[in-house]
């Protein structure tokens, strides 16, 4: 007699079947396991403001190359977050959930920065850009120190034509 031969279904990706032998990992799944196997860095959200600066810069220079649309990006950043910042992230999402805002990367990302960098903090971030001057920077350090500051003048950085001049 010839050997029993045993059939397995094996389901599409991205199948939400209930099956208990169903270990296909869904999309989402896969993304993060491409996105953690970069080991993106962690915030516990007891740093300080230049240390959320360079998190932040990682973390968006990872996402950029990765090429991640917005819903990606917010759903992938929780996996960074732990302790302080992650609690902060869960209360400010259910917040932001309940008034019915469609949660971008630009909406995490103002909410981000007004949590993590104190008023203060971001006023004199404001006024040094403002103050801007390529003086002794050749033209790639300049470049970067306008990039890196245009955050904090958001007025500037909504303006596409201010942002040319």
């Amino acid at each position: 007699m010839p050997p029993r031969r045993t059939v397995v279904r094996v389901p599409e990706q991205g199948s939400t079947s209930n099956d208990p032998m169903d270990v296909t990992p869904t999309h989402m799944e896969t993304l993060l396991k491409k996105f953690q196997s970069f080991k993106p860095p962690t915030l516990k959200g007891t740093e300080n403001s230049i240390d959320y600066e360079g998190w932040f810069d990682d973390i968006e220079k990872l996402l950029d190359s990765l090429d991640y649309i917005d819903e990606r990006r917010v759903k992938l950043i929780g996996h960074r977050l732990y302790d302080v910042a992650k609690s902060w992230w869960l209360t400010t999402k259910r917040a932001l959930e309940l008034r019915g805002t469609v949660i971008t990367w630009k909406i995490f990302k103002a909410e981000f920065y007004q949590r993590f960098f104190p008023v203060s903090y971001r006023k004199d971030k404001g006024a040094e850009f403002a103050n801007l001057k390529q003086g002794q920077l050749n033209i790639e350090e300049y470049v970067a120190k306008f990039s890196t500051l245009l955050r904090f003048a958001p007025h500037i950085a909504d303006n596409d034509e201010a942002v040319a001049v």
